[in-house]
């Protein structure tokens, strides 16, 4: 994230990022973005007509979209007794 250092908008406390830069780090659409934000799916802050996404929100909600593991199988751990001969 290279570019992010120089698109960072502070204010105050607040780092906001515009549409383009949050389409990067997501690998979406800005068409798709707007569409979230619009639908209250994702959180954003509309200034002067333009869309923009607080970092700390934009975090919170990556988290809040990760889906925990179901099994707690691990195909990189080896059980005893699974080949044939082996006691």
């Amino acid at each position: 994230m290279g570019k992010s250092r120089n698109i960072l908008l502070k204010m105050g406390r607040v780092k906001l990022l515009g549409v383009k830069e949050v389409s990067e780090i997501l690998n979406v659409k800005p068409s798709t973005l707007y569409q979230w934000a619009e639908l209250g799916q994702m959180p954003s802050v509309k200034l002067n007509g333009s869309l923009r996404f607080d970092v700390e929100d934009v975090m919170h909600w990556i988290e809040s979209c990760k889906k925990a593991a179901e099994s707690s199988y691990n195909p990189l751990v080896q059980t005893r007794g699974l080949r044939k001969g082996v006691k």
